[in-house]
């Protein structure tokens, strides 16, 4: 199904955008997973998904794209995961004590941040588009990962669309 192939694109970008981003913000994720709302407009679900129906062609590209950058670097996209996440929980010495493979790592990890933030870029200029609110794109994305109500309403919306 579609929205699942989207769901697993977003997941790629989101889940390689946290085990990048600094260790306050990775510690601040699991407060905000706590708080999800299931209170959206049938509008608002209608905008969630017209926003990644548009921009899933790009992010599969995007995937793409990542996985050439970190395969360059002479890492393995799994290897890459697993040093992403070490990091992550601050024990990426612990990981590697490899120095080169840390330097491959780290310069895979700035560029995959430099696409993920052109992917942000995109998603922003759908949003605008749109006219949604960034922040309740995000709500709602939350709660399709974590309230099986939300997930079946945009699932039966994707299913619809196609």
């Amino acid at each position: 199904m579609i929205h699942s192939k989207v769901f697993k694109i977003f997941s790629l970008s989101f889940i390689l955008t946290l085990a990048l981003a600094v260790g306050v913000s990775a510690q601040q994720l699991p407060q905000q997973q706590q708080q999800v709302t299931e209170d959206f407009s049938d509008e608002e679900i209608e905008k969630f998904v017209k926003i990644n129906q548009e921009i899933m062609p790009i992010q599969e590209q995007m995937q793409g794209r990542m996985m050439e950058t970190i395969e360059e670097t002479g890492l393995d996209v799994n290897r890459f995961n697993e040093l992403a996440q070490a990091m992550q929980q601050g024990n990426i010495k612990e990981a590697s004590e490899d120095p080169q493979e840390i330097a491959k790592f780290n310069e895979a990890g700035q560029k995959v941040m430099e696409m993920n933030q052109e992917m942000g870029a995109e998603y922003q200029k759908r949003m605008t588009a749109h006219q949604m609110d960034p922040e309740r794109f995000q709500q709602i994305m939350m709660a399709y990962q974590q309230s099986e109500n939300v997930r079946n309403k945009v699932d039966r919306l994707m299913d619809d669309e196609n």
